[in-house]
């Protein structure tokens, strides 16, 4: 996982905003990779789901709304308990039956979910859900011939017809019927988009076999598709040369990976292992392992749609298979935090033991949390802690950065980028989004001096970055300078993003500097139909609508500019403003 500045769209003078350009999980139906982005902004008001306590009523009636209302909110805890109390009052209720057995499922309570999979296949011999868990739970006792009978009989609509092939054919796998099992797995071949999927398992499987060759041709066959960029696709294929004693394969296999997809912990890892004489160990030796990965290559690619339940529960079953798997203890914690349960995705990273790989990502993520749950000192803290345990590393003091950036701490801010900026040996292009983030804190501890030359250093590396470009730009007009090449930076954001409604607004209010109020008023009516919700392009639309003479419609947008919550120091004047109007110019 990184961390990126370059998603985050600030303007001077004003609060924050972050946006993060990949939300959520970054996995693929071949494995899981940390690679995604996480944001520090301070908590919302929904973000601690788990604070509602409210006991279930006496009402089927009621307990069911109750548990639809819980699960909209993406309360599955609530909604879990809500569904059950209106079970026990109407049993035989099959809706109530089935949504209180996949909340089971993707809560982890497997003892309950497996009696209420058993309930919900007398009612439905073939429901799909009910009959792959009992045969998770089934496989995971050994037991493959139950686990067949569960499989064999499921409903194989939807996302079923991967599942059910692939899961069957490691039971044949079980059972040492490995031609069997890649019969299954050839039934996947008319669905294109599983080819590498296909192709993986194939070759785990004829691992399991010791048919070197077969693994061999399936790994090659994985990465020549989709699979060139999964993280359990190379560390599998990297153990199987490194077993045949192709070291230097497997060296070369992990280093052009890391060009690909660089800073994956589990691969950084497995390579810095290589070197010191190490060698990677199988990622599957069992079929229990083999159906967990399974199930963790679709909880990652249904991960994509953080509202998508199935992506838990699947993470829960391959867990279930497989507790140690901590790929998917991280795609857990990854899944409760894009649903705000930030407890509890906090709960989920810290199982990730110090020794793993992912011990570091789950640490920054556990500090993101934090944060979201207005820890702030705690969440400080601990990635102090951790930059002092990687003198070389920056990303732990760049989260902290952020984070007081996020929080208005700015002259703190400053002083955590500065000693980023210590640890870099050669500013590079990537660089920029450091060098603007540094620059925001410094414009807004009052610094312009230093903003400036950072804006102008990161424009250095990246000419045409818009978020710089809005920001010098915006700065520059609200101090009277630079007017022309201001104008031009502003206008050359706005064609490269035409829809962003920050941006729009700087061109309104350089408009408005310039005195050119017909311009602005039409840019800023822009700006506020694409961001109707702030309150700060609210209030700049109110000023040019008065410079023009729509003195009613401008005092309407001041009115609205306070209702949508100003910041403190701008309330006195957009109420000496409704109070008195502009001064004349």
């Amino acid at each position: 996982m990184t961390i990126k500045a370059e998603g985050t769209e600030e303007r001077p003078n004003r609060g924050f905003v972050g946006r993060c350009r990949s939300a959520g999980a970054v996995a693929t139906l071949l494995g899981f990779a940390v690679m995604g982005c996480t944001t520090y902004g301070p908590a919302d008001a929904a973000s601690n789901v788990e604070a509602d306590v409210v006991e279930p009523s006496q009402s089927a009636l009621g307990n069911y709304l109750a548990g639809r209302h819980a699960k909209a909110r993406a309360d599955t805890a609530s909604a879990a308990m809500f569904y059950n109390a209106a079970l026990t009052e109407d049993p035989e209720n099959q809706v109530l039956l089935q949504r209180t057995f996949l909340l089971r499922l993707a809560e982890g309570r497997m003892d309950e979910a497996a009696i209420l999979a058993e309930r919900r296949i007398q009612a439905r011999a073939d429901a799909p859900m009910a009959r792959l868990a009992l045969a998770v739970f089934a496989l995971r006792d050994g037991d493959f011939a139950v686990a067949r009978e569960h499989v064999e009989s499921m409903d194989r609509a939807g996302f079923a017809s991967l599942m059910q092939p692939m899961i069957l054919s490691w039971i044949e796998a079980g059972e040492q019927k490995f031609d069997a099992a890649s019969g299954h797995l050839d039934a996947l071949k008319s669905r294109q988009a599983f080819d590498a999927f296909r192709s993986y398992h194939s070759a785990l499987i004829a691992e399991l076999a010791q048919d070197a060759d077969a693994a061999e041709a399936g790994y090659r066959e994985a990465l020549a598709g989709d699979g060139r960029n999964a993280t359990r696709l190379i560390l599998s294929y990297g153990a199987l040369m490194a077993g045949a004693d192709r070291l230097e394969e497997t060296e070369a296999l992990f280093t052009d990976y890391l060009k690909r997809v660089p800073g994956n912990p589990a691969v950084e890892r497995a390579l810095s292992d290589l070197a010191a004489g190490e060698r990677p160990t199988p990622v599957v030796t069992t079929v229990q392992q083999g159906a967990a990965e399974a199930f963790l290559g679709a909880a990652g690619a249904l991960s994509r749609d953080p509202a998508n339940e199935s992506a838990k529960i699947y993470t829960r079953l391959a867990l279930h298979l497989r507790p140690d798997l901590v790929a998917a203890r991280m795609l857990l914690g990854e899944l409760l935090e894009a649903e705000k349960h930030y407890p509890a995705s906090i709960a989920a990273y810290e199982t990730i033991e110090d020794d793993s790989a992912y011990r570091w990502e789950a640490r920054i993520r556990i500090a993101a949390n934090l944060n979201r749950l207005d820890r702030v000192e705690e969440t400080v803290r601990l990635l102090r802690k951790m930059a002092q345990e990687r003198p070389e590393d920056t990303r732990a003091l760049t989260a902290a950065a952020d984070i007081l950036r996020s929080r208005e701490r700015f002259n703190e801010a400053v002083i955590e980028y500065d000693r980023v900026f210590e640890r870099i040996d050669t500013i590079e292009k990537r660089h920029w989004s450091l060098l603007y983030a540094r620059g925001i804190a410094h414009e807004r501890s009052k610094q312009w001096p230093k903003a400036e030359q950072d804006f102008l250093r990161a424009l250095e590396l990246m000419p045409n970055q818009p978020l710089v470009l809005n920001y010098l730009g915006y700065s520059w007009i609200d101090q009277g300078v630079n007017l022309e090449r201001a104008m031009g930076m502003i206008r050359s954001a706005v064609e490269q993003r035409p829809n962003d409604g920050y941006i729009v607004d700087s061109l309104g209010w350089a408009h408005y500097r310039l005195e050119q109020y017909n311009e602005a008023v039409e840019q800023l009516e822009r700006a506020v139909e694409l961001r109707p919700e702030d309150p700060v392009i609210n209030d700049h639309l109110g000023d040019a609508y008065w410079r023009v003479g729509r003195q009613l419609e401008a005092r309407f947008q001041w009115q609205h500019a306070l209702a949508l919550g100003a910041e403190s120091d701008q309330v006195p004047l957009i109420e000496a403003k409704l109070e008195n109007g502009l001064p004349p110019e």
